[in-house]
């Protein structure tokens, strides 16, 4: 039976996130006419159906939209995306994260002092779209790390690298240490997002001291995905669920059952959706769980 739920110190909706939603929203109270989210705002399904309830459209490219207003969501775009919109006369509002931005502004800078960009990131994520999208010709994806081994020496070229702002931070580190063996004069900028690093390490404390850690977040989040990934790495048994109607009795029933769950939330994930999966916990508990909140490393709360 469960006895203890520990929620992560850190988890759930970061800056960026935050920004963009409350963007979407003073936009769509605003607008007299029509107003459609480029892709997913935020990449959680219950944020992007609030939305759609609310009469905010859902496109997937330029084509689709008429007339009105368009939103570039928060993970950005490429540039050419934003001129196709303006073209069409349609209002382009803008929420890219600002940390995604300042990757923008990095390969802007050095492309302009002759460097090529190896930029670390998944290539089918909106977030690494956007930033290949800045100067195709000039950026080289490396996904996964172990293609490292495989790519070009380039040896006399100007080299820089950027990595997804919500990389893996233990694999990244490994990606560094790998990019400056196989090229010494690489300068590496360090774009993962402080909310990443937070979250990753909060579920690195925790998910070696419980039974269970589940995350909450949609499948379309990268930073969700890759929270449960290291929690089941480190405690055998780390789940990525969308929502409370995921979480099964089973677990916790019987002698082998589940004692002691972990909880986080990824970067989009609202509040709502791990309050009433800790509701959910404390119910099949029969109401007699331990809720507690993870101590930081620093002894704080």
């Amino acid at each position: 039976m469960l006895e203890k739920i520990i929620i992560a110190h850190s988890y759930g909706f970061c800056m960026g996130v935050k920004r963009a939603i409350k963007i979407a929203e003073e936009t769509a109270r605003a607008a007299t006419g029509p107003v459609t989210i480029l892709n997913e705002i935020v990449h959680n399904e219950a944020v992007v159906e609030r939305f759609r309830l609310e009469g905010v459209a859902q496109a997937f490219s330029v084509e689709e939209v008429k007339e009105g207003t368009i939103i570039i969501s928060a993970h950005g775009i490429p540039p050419r995306v934003i001129e196709e919109a303006e073209a069409k006369g349609l209002n382009v509002v803008n929420a890219t994260c600002p940390l995604v931005t300042r990757i923008y502004d990095i390969i802007k800078r050095v492309i302009a002092d002759g460097y090529h960009i190896i930029h670390y990131g998944d290539p089918n994520h909106d977030e690494t779209k956007g930033v290949v999208g800045h100067a195709p010709e000039r950026i080289t994806v490396l996904w996964p790390r172990s293609q490292i081994e495989a790519m070009p020496e380039w040896k006399g070229r100007k080299l820089a690298m950027t990595l997804q702002t919500t990389s893996n931070t233990k694999q990244a580190h490994e990606v560094r240490r790998l990019a400056r063996e196989k090229w010494p004069g690489i300068e590496i900028f360090n774009t993962i997002c402080n909310a990443t690093s937070q979250l990753q390490s909060a579920v690195m404390d925790l998910a070696p001291a419980v039974d269970m850690m589940l995350v909450v977040g949609s499948a379309t989040s990268a930073n969700s995905k890759r929270l449960a990934s290291i929690a089941d790495g480190l405690c055998g048994n780390g789940l990525l669920i969308g929502s409370a109607e995921d979480i099964r009795e089973d677990w916790f029933t019987g002698e082998q059952g589940i004692k002691k769950v972990g909880l986080s939330a990824g970067a989009s994930t609202p509040d709502f959706l791990v309050e009433a999966v800790i509701k959910r916990l404390v119910q099949i508990s029969g109401g007699g769980a331990e809720v507690v909140r993870q101590k930081r490393r620093n002894g704080g709360e």
